[in-house]
Protein backbone atom coordinates (compact mmCIF):
# COMPACT_ATOMS: atom_id res chain seq x y z
CA UNK A 1 0.00 0.00 0.00
CA UNK A 2 2.89 2.35 1.13
CA UNK A 3 4.31 1.81 -2.84
CA UNK A 4 1.18 2.84 -4.15
CA UNK A 5 0.20 5.56 -2.03
CA UNK A 6 3.86 7.60 -2.68
CA UNK A 7 4.02 6.40 -6.53
CA UNK A 8 0.60 8.59 -6.51
CA UNK A 9 2.05 11.48 -4.90
CA UNK A 10 4.82 11.35 -6.88
CA UNK A 11 3.20 11.84 -9.99
CA UNK A 12 0.87 14.42 -8.83
CA UNK A 13 3.53 16.72 -7.52
CA UNK A 14 5.44 16.39 -10.91
CA UNK A 15 2.61 17.07 -12.78
CA UNK A 16 2.91 20.42 -10.87
CA UNK A 17 6.07 20.80 -12.05
CA UNK A 18 8.25 19.71 -8.76
CA UNK A 19 11.51 17.12 -8.90
CA UNK A 20 11.05 14.22 -6.51
CA UNK A 21 13.79 12.74 -5.32
CA UNK A 22 13.74 9.85 -2.75
CA UNK A 23 16.92 9.21 0.20
CA UNK A 24 18.79 6.86 -0.73
CA UNK A 25 18.96 5.53 2.43
CA UNK A 26 15.68 4.57 2.68
CA UNK A 27 14.91 6.93 5.54
CA UNK A 28 11.80 9.90 6.39
CA UNK A 29 10.43 11.13 4.46
CA UNK A 30 10.02 8.75 1.64
CA UNK A 31 9.71 11.10 -0.99
CA UNK A 32 10.85 14.99 -1.24
CA UNK A 33 9.29 17.03 -4.14
CA UNK A 34 11.52 20.24 -4.97
CA UNK A 35 10.21 23.07 -6.44
CA UNK A 36 11.40 24.04 -10.13
CA UNK A 37 11.83 27.38 -11.73
CA UNK A 38 8.26 27.31 -12.44
CA UNK A 39 5.88 25.46 -9.93
CA UNK A 40 1.95 24.95 -8.82
CA UNK A 41 2.04 24.61 -5.15
CA UNK A 42 -0.83 22.48 -4.17
CA UNK A 43 -0.58 25.39 -0.52
CA UNK A 44 1.25 28.05 0.94
CA UNK A 45 3.74 29.25 -0.92
CA UNK A 46 6.53 27.53 -3.42
CA UNK A 47 8.86 25.24 -0.94
CA UNK A 48 10.10 21.53 -0.44
CA UNK A 49 7.19 19.12 0.07
CA UNK A 50 7.30 15.65 2.03
CA UNK A 51 5.36 13.16 0.67
CA UNK A 52 4.25 11.15 3.56
CA UNK A 53 2.05 7.75 3.51
CA UNK A 54 -0.50 6.91 6.58
CA UNK A 55 -2.24 4.28 6.29
CA UNK A 56 -4.46 5.43 9.62
CA UNK A 57 -4.53 8.96 10.96
CA UNK A 58 -2.55 8.03 13.76
CA UNK A 59 -2.35 11.16 16.16
CA UNK A 60 1.26 10.65 17.26
CA UNK A 61 2.47 10.19 13.39
CA UNK A 62 0.55 13.28 11.86
CA UNK A 63 1.15 15.64 14.40
CA UNK A 64 4.90 14.40 14.57
CA UNK A 65 5.59 14.17 10.81
CA UNK A 66 3.98 17.65 10.44
CA UNK A 67 6.09 18.73 13.21
CA UNK A 68 9.60 17.28 11.75
CA UNK A 69 9.17 18.75 8.16
CA UNK A 70 8.24 21.87 9.57
CA UNK A 71 11.45 22.08 11.29
CA UNK A 72 13.25 21.41 8.13
CA UNK A 73 11.15 23.90 5.95
CA UNK A 74 8.93 21.15 4.14
CA UNK A 75 5.29 21.23 3.67
CA UNK A 76 3.68 17.97 4.13
CA UNK A 77 1.80 15.70 1.78
CA UNK A 78 -0.47 13.40 3.76
CA UNK A 79 -1.09 10.51 1.18
CA UNK A 80 -3.83 8.36 2.42
CA UNK A 81 -5.72 5.09 1.28
CA UNK A 82 -9.84 6.64 1.67
CA UNK A 83 -11.86 9.38 3.06
CA UNK A 84 -12.36 7.67 5.92
CA UNK A 85 -8.49 8.32 6.41
CA UNK A 86 -8.55 12.11 4.73
CA UNK A 87 -11.29 12.81 6.94
CA UNK A 88 -9.58 11.74 9.94
CA UNK A 89 -6.20 14.09 9.69
CA UNK A 90 -8.51 17.13 8.66
CA UNK A 91 -10.19 16.68 11.80
CA UNK A 92 -7.39 16.10 13.76
CA UNK A 93 -5.59 19.39 11.87
CA UNK A 94 -8.92 21.55 12.41
CA UNK A 95 -9.29 23.71 14.93
CA UNK A 96 -8.49 23.34 17.88
CA UNK A 97 -5.22 21.73 16.15
CA UNK A 98 -3.98 18.68 16.96
CA UNK A 99 -6.52 18.07 20.26
CA UNK A 100 -9.28 15.12 20.29
CA UNK A 101 -11.93 17.62 21.56
CA UNK A 102 -12.54 21.63 22.57
CA UNK A 103 -14.96 23.79 23.59
CA UNK A 104 -15.25 27.38 25.50
CA UNK A 105 -13.33 25.70 29.01
CA UNK A 106 -10.26 24.15 26.86
CA UNK A 107 -9.41 21.31 24.80
CA UNK A 108 -9.11 17.51 25.62
CA UNK A 109 -5.65 16.48 24.16
CA UNK A 110 -4.71 12.47 22.40
CA UNK A 111 -1.87 10.89 24.66
CA UNK A 112 1.12 10.58 22.98
CA UNK A 113 4.06 8.02 23.96
CA UNK A 114 6.07 9.29 25.64
CA UNK A 115 5.82 9.93 30.01
CA UNK A 116 5.61 12.47 32.03
CA UNK A 117 9.31 13.36 33.91
CA UNK A 118 9.29 14.48 37.36
CA UNK A 119 11.40 17.33 39.06
CA UNK A 120 12.78 14.58 41.83
CA UNK A 121 14.02 12.41 38.93
CA UNK A 122 11.83 9.15 37.32
CA UNK A 123 8.52 9.79 36.39
CA UNK A 124 4.52 9.87 36.59
CA UNK A 125 2.25 6.78 37.61
CA UNK A 126 -1.10 6.31 38.91
CA UNK A 127 -3.03 2.79 39.35
CA UNK A 128 -4.21 0.79 36.29
CA UNK A 129 -8.00 0.01 35.52
CA UNK A 130 -9.09 3.34 35.24
CA UNK A 131 -9.41 5.31 32.08
CA UNK A 132 -7.01 8.71 31.70
CA UNK A 133 -8.00 12.05 29.69
CA UNK A 134 -6.21 14.97 30.02
CA UNK A 135 -7.85 17.79 29.29
CA UNK A 136 -7.56 22.10 30.01
CA UNK A 137 -10.36 23.68 32.05
CA UNK A 138 -10.90 27.33 32.96
CA UNK A 139 -11.39 26.05 36.64
CA UNK A 140 -9.06 28.76 38.66
CA UNK A 141 -6.22 26.73 40.42
CA UNK A 142 -6.45 26.59 44.40
CA UNK A 143 -5.28 29.61 46.49
CA UNK A 144 -2.60 27.15 48.18
CA UNK A 145 -1.71 25.94 44.55
CA UNK A 146 2.28 25.42 45.12
CA UNK A 147 2.43 25.34 48.52
CA UNK A 148 3.82 22.45 49.92
CA UNK A 149 0.87 20.66 51.77
CA UNK A 150 0.74 18.38 55.33
CA UNK A 151 2.07 14.90 54.45
CA UNK A 152 3.41 16.13 50.78
CA UNK A 153 6.54 17.29 50.91
CA UNK A 154 8.41 14.22 53.10
CA UNK A 155 7.95 11.27 54.95
CA UNK A 156 5.44 10.72 57.95
CA UNK A 157 8.66 12.16 60.26
CA UNK A 158 8.67 15.19 57.89
CA UNK A 159 11.60 13.89 56.30
CA UNK A 160 12.68 13.71 53.08
CA UNK A 161 11.45 10.17 51.18
CA UNK A 162 13.74 7.57 50.92
CA UNK A 163 16.03 8.05 47.89
CA UNK A 164 14.61 12.13 47.70
CA UNK A 165 16.95 13.79 45.15
CA UNK A 166 16.28 16.93 47.10
CA UNK A 167 18.22 20.13 46.26
CA UNK A 168 19.53 23.61 48.43
CA UNK A 169 18.14 25.33 45.91
CA UNK A 170 15.00 27.02 47.35
CA UNK A 171 14.57 29.69 44.11
CA UNK A 172 10.68 28.94 42.94
CA UNK A 173 9.74 25.95 40.90
CA UNK A 174 9.01 26.52 37.12
CA UNK A 175 5.64 25.37 37.59
CA UNK A 176 5.18 27.39 40.99
CA UNK A 177 6.12 30.17 38.73
CA UNK A 178 3.44 29.28 36.30
CA UNK A 179 0.71 29.34 37.99
CA UNK A 180 0.42 32.89 38.93
CA UNK A 181 0.57 33.53 35.24
CA UNK A 182 -2.12 30.44 34.16
CA UNK A 183 -5.04 31.70 33.13
CA UNK A 184 -6.17 27.47 32.69
CA UNK A 185 -5.22 24.47 34.08
CA UNK A 186 -4.62 20.76 33.15
CA UNK A 187 -6.09 18.29 34.63
CA UNK A 188 -5.47 14.47 34.36
CA UNK A 189 -8.60 12.65 34.49
CA UNK A 190 -9.49 9.08 35.77
CA UNK A 191 -13.02 7.90 34.95
CA UNK A 192 -14.03 11.63 35.20
CA UNK A 193 -12.66 12.49 38.49
CA UNK A 194 -9.03 14.74 38.43
CA UNK A 195 -6.23 12.37 39.50
CA UNK A 196 -3.55 15.64 38.88
CA UNK A 197 -3.42 18.75 38.87
CA UNK A 198 -1.22 21.22 36.70
CA UNK A 199 -0.82 24.89 36.06
CA UNK A 200 -1.42 24.40 32.58
CA UNK A 201 0.35 22.79 30.01
CA UNK A 202 3.46 24.46 29.97
CA UNK A 203 3.95 22.78 33.50
CA UNK A 204 4.58 19.20 32.26
CA UNK A 205 8.17 20.46 31.87
CA UNK A 206 9.44 17.97 35.10
CA UNK A 207 6.19 19.18 37.60
CA UNK A 208 7.04 17.79 41.05
CA UNK A 209 6.27 14.78 42.10
CA UNK A 210 3.94 15.55 44.64
CA UNK A 211 1.42 16.39 42.05
CA UNK A 212 1.04 12.82 41.47
CA UNK A 213 -0.15 9.86 42.97
CA UNK A 214 2.96 7.76 42.44
CA UNK A 215 6.20 7.49 40.54
CA UNK A 216 8.32 5.38 39.06
CA UNK A 217 12.31 5.11 38.59
CA UNK A 218 14.58 2.29 37.64
CA UNK A 219 17.27 1.60 40.59
CA UNK A 220 20.76 1.03 40.43
CA UNK A 221 19.89 -3.13 40.12
CA UNK A 222 17.54 -2.36 36.97
CA UNK A 223 14.40 -3.20 39.08
CA UNK A 224 11.56 -0.84 38.80
CA UNK A 225 10.63 1.03 42.30
CA UNK A 226 7.22 2.78 43.13
CA UNK A 227 7.31 5.58 45.03
CA UNK A 228 4.29 7.68 46.90
CA UNK A 229 3.74 11.66 46.62
CA UNK A 230 6.10 11.79 49.24
CA UNK A 231 8.71 9.88 47.85
CA UNK A 232 8.27 6.94 49.79
CA UNK A 233 8.76 3.47 48.60
CA UNK A 234 5.58 1.38 47.67
CA UNK A 235 6.66 -1.12 45.79
CA UNK A 236 9.25 -2.86 43.78
CA UNK A 237 9.16 -5.26 40.54
CA UNK A 238 11.61 -6.67 37.74
CA UNK A 239 10.28 -4.29 35.15
CA UNK A 240 7.55 -1.87 33.27
CA UNK A 241 5.49 -5.21 32.56
CA UNK A 242 5.21 -6.32 35.95
CA UNK A 243 4.81 -2.87 37.19
CA UNK A 244 1.63 -2.92 35.30
CA UNK A 245 0.37 -6.12 36.61
CA UNK A 246 1.04 -4.92 40.13
CA UNK A 247 -1.28 -2.15 39.53
CA UNK A 248 0.45 0.84 38.19
CA UNK A 249 0.99 2.17 34.95
CA UNK A 250 3.36 5.26 33.47
CA UNK A 251 1.15 8.49 33.01
CA UNK A 252 1.36 8.94 29.17
CA UNK A 253 2.18 12.27 28.64
CA UNK A 254 -0.30 14.58 26.26
CA UNK A 255 0.49 15.79 22.45
CA UNK A 256 0.32 19.49 22.72
CA UNK A 257 0.16 21.22 19.65
CA UNK A 258 1.93 24.25 20.34
CA UNK A 259 4.53 21.92 22.02
CA UNK A 260 5.57 20.26 18.58
CA UNK A 261 4.15 22.82 15.92
CA UNK A 262 4.90 26.84 15.00
CA UNK A 263 2.26 29.39 14.46
CA UNK A 264 -0.64 28.61 12.53
CA UNK A 265 -0.15 25.29 10.57
CA UNK A 266 -2.76 26.17 7.74
CA UNK A 267 -0.44 26.42 4.98
CA UNK A 268 1.67 23.85 5.80
CA UNK A 269 0.21 20.35 5.32
CA UNK A 270 -2.33 19.02 2.74
CA UNK A 271 -3.99 15.52 2.77
CA UNK A 272 -4.71 13.61 -0.66
CA UNK A 273 -6.88 10.27 -0.69
CA UNK A 274 -5.76 7.81 -3.23
CA UNK A 275 -8.43 5.65 -4.13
Amino acid sequence: MTDALLSAGVERCRRRGYEVHHPEDGGEPPGVAEPAAAVDPPFGPPRALALEPLAEADPTTVLSRLWTNQEHDRGTVFLVPDERVAAAVESLLAEPVGAADGDADGRVFHAGPDRVPLAEGGYAAVPTGTDLVWRETNEPLPESFGEAEPGKSGDADGEPGDGERGTDDDSESPETASSAESTTRLELNADGEPLAVLAGVDALDCPPRERFPYCYERDADKRIRVRDYAGRPVETFGGVAAMRDGGFRPVPAPLVPEHMLAGDPTEWWEVVAVE
